[in-house]
This record gives structure tokens, sequence and C-alpha cells, in this order.
């Protein structure tokens, strides 16, 4: 009986230490698929860029090869016919302007919004919820639906054709959106923190400079970040009311083409100036935008 038990009693640990490694492998396998499938999302979004970079980089005889060239030796005349010879230094007036309207919208749109949206969260008055909720639905019509009164009134006041028009639409359409996230940041903030610093004497303004905006710095990353790709991506408003000094490089890359058609390995070129300025500044404040789109999910 006794040999029995101790068979008995081996057969079951080694059924125990079989089932420890089967659920040990099964989180392992799933960990691993997961990785493989976010490998797999990354690869399919990174592509396009892969392939515009490449493009650019290669001579007119790889881009148009059949099966596609893989393995070449890269040659920058793309870029140098894009900058040099397809419209000169031209394209570089079209980057500094998409840069000059992006940079001064979205500091206008984050400055305005986050003092609008502290004032909503913390002062409290009979249309406070109303109010919110109507700087919001200014974002529920398209922006198409605006484009002849914004046109005859731009027109009115001698702004077409010039940076400040594009400055003063993307500011307005980015300012609702700043308003109602910040908004949710600053009444996450502990009214005690506030209540402290009024007590030690601080003014409201300080509360708010030196309190409140440094709490805020990732939401504050996140909606500047958002901002700016929104400004700097915009098409529509910006070919209708600009014609050729203050056109953004959108603008340019919608008319870029040579005598005999499009020349993809400058177009790629102008593409790839068109993209990086944006993902730099993203990945500058990727981690900021990250923490920002996750505040307050855990408490």
């Amino acid at each position: 009986m006794s040999s029995k038990a101790v068979t008995i009693g081996g057969e079951e640990k080694s059924l125990d230490r079989k089932r420890a490694a089967t659920t040990k492998r099964a989180p392992r396998l799933g960990a691993v698929l997961a990785l493989g499938v976010a490998c797999l999302v990354v690869g399919i979004s990174l592509f396009p860029l892969y392939v515009m970079i490449t493009t650019a980089l290669k001579s007119e005889s790889d881009i148009f090869a059949w099966p596609p060239t893989w393995i070449f030796e890269p040659t920058y005349q793309s870029f140098y016919n894009a900058f040099f010879l397809f419209g000169g230094q031209n394209v570089l007036v079209f980057i500094f302007n998409s840069v000059l309207v992006t940079a001064v919208s979205t500091l206008l749109a984050v400055t305005l919004g986050a003092m609008a949206a502290y004032g909503l969260a913390r002062f409290r008055f009979r249309a406070n919820k109303h109010l919110a909720f109507f700087i919001l639905s200014t974002r529920f019509a398209p922006p198409v639906a605006f484009i002849v009164p914004l046109y005859l009134m731009f027109n009115a006041v001698g702004l077409i054709d010039s940076p400040l028009a594009l400055i003063i639409f993307y500011t307005s359409m980015n300012l609702s959106f700043v308003i109602w996230v910040l908004r949710s940041f600053f009444v996450e903030i502990p009214i005690e923190l506030e209540e402290a610093a009024l007590v030690d004497g601080y003014t409201r303004w300080q509360v708010f400079r030196r309190v409140a905006l440094p709490l805020v710095k990732p939401g504050l990353a996140a909606t500047a970040i958002l901002s700016a790709v929104f400004a700097w991506n915009e098409f529509l408003l910006a070919s209708i009311l600009t014609q050729r000094d203050a056109a953004t490089i959108p603008v340019y890359l919608s008319g870029f083409s040579a005598s005999m058609g499009i020349a993809w390995g400058e177009y790629m070129a102008v593409g790839f100036f068109a993209v990086a300025p944006i993902m730099i500044f993203t990945l500058l404040l990727q981690r900021h935008l990250v923490r920002g789109l996750t505040f307050g999910a855990v408490r």
C-alpha cells in the first residue's frame, strides 16, 4: 500500500508540474502573439514612410522598375531637383509658412485655451456647463461649411493670401478643442492645493501659473501636439485663403508637377520635408502625449 501511495503521489506531483509549466507557457505565448501583432501593425503604418524615403533616394529608372528594386544605390538628385530646379527655393518659403502658421496658432490656442479652461473649471456661475458645451459645439460643423463666409470676411479686410488669415482660423478651430480637453485636466487637480497657495498669499493668477499649469503639463503637451498636427496638415481652407505668398506646404504639394507630369522622386523628396518637422515635434513630446492621453485613467 505504501509503494502504491508513493507512486500515486509522484504522479500527482508530475501532473502539477506539467500544469504549472503549461500555465507559464500560456502567458508567454500570448505575449509573443501580442508582440507579433504590434510589430505587424507598426510595420504596416511605417511602410508608406519607407516607400516615400526610398523613392526620393532612387534614380528615375529604379523608381519605375518592375519588379520593384529593394536594393539600390541611393542618389540625392531628386532633392537637388526639388529645391533648385522645380521651383527653386520657393519650397523653403512654403515650409517656413507652414512652420510659422502652425507654431503661432498652436501657441495662441494653448495659451488662451488654458486660461479659459481654468476659468470654466474653477469659477462657478449659472451658465458654466452650458458655456462649456457651447464652446465644444463650435467643432460640430465641418470646416467646409464656413468656406464662403470666411473667404468673404477675410477678403473684406484684405487678409487673403496672408499668414494672419490662417493663424486666426486655425487658432479659432483649435481653441474649442483645447478648452474642452484642458478643462477636464484642471478639474482633476485637488482644490486643496490651490486653497493652500491662496492662504500662503498667492494671487489667483500666481496660483494658475505656478500651481495649476505645472500639474497639467501632460495635457498641455497633448493638446499642443494635436493642434499642431491639425494646423500643419490642413489643406482645404489653406488652398482657398492663400494663393501663393502665404501658401503652406500641403497647398504646394497639391500643385507639384513637372512638364511631363508628376516627378515622383522630387515629389517624395518634398513630401519628406513636409512630414519630417511635425514627426520630429511629435517624437520629442511623445512621452508627454502618452501621459496626457492617459491622465486620470488610473487613480
